[in-house]
């Protein structure tokens, strides 16, 4: 009976996104992937923007914008975002359910703050209403990464704080 069952195990594909491994990818690499899939650059992440900003439309019917960022000290993946305007997350739901199986749902206290989550190959996948900006967002996570850049976006801020106590107008 054992050798019936091991045909339905088959490898798993990692997670990819515009052909490119993200548990694996590093900055350049997922940049020029995204580039090649005719994705257009609308601001390019450096010293002072945190994230890349694209113009998603030509790529995923519905979306706006894609934003990705990256760890800066090695320039590790730690998160792509889809934002699409509106709030009807029905369609997409069904279409990323087909793709990852059944999310794990977060109910909030409203029901609008219900979110759907999936976990491949490491990097956590979300599907959430943004109501305050009548947004919903597709994200793809890197988790330790994103809390590396997380940390340096507030190392970098309390150095512009500090910067800034020590400025005198006087």
């Amino acid at each position: 009976m054992l050798y019936l069952t091991v045909g339905l195990f088959q490898p798993v594909a990692a997670l990819e996104l515009f052909g490119v491994d993200l548990e694996s990818t590093n900055r350049d690499e997922l940049r020029g992937a995204v580039k090649n899939a005719g994705v257009v650059l609308v601001r390019e992440g450096g010293e002072d923007d945190w994230y890349d900003v694209y113009d998603s439309s030509s790529v995923l019917s519905g979306s706006r914008h894609l934003y990705l960022g990256f760890v800066r000290r090695d320039q590790g993946f730690a998160f792509a975002e889809y934002e699409f305007n509106g709030l009807n997350s029905k369609s997409l739901l069904r279409e990323l359910n087909a793709k990852y199986g059944v999310a794990k749902v977060h109910a909030g206290r409203f029901v609008s703050d219900r979110r759907y989550l999936w976990l491949r190959d490491g990097i956590e996948i979300e599907l959430a209403s943004d109501w305050q900006n009548y947004k919903l967002r597709l994200s793809y996570i890197n988790p330790e990464n994103l809390a590396d850049l997380r940390a340096e976006q507030s190392g970098a801020n309390a150095n512009i704080e500090t910067s800034a106590e020590q400025v005198s107008l006087y």
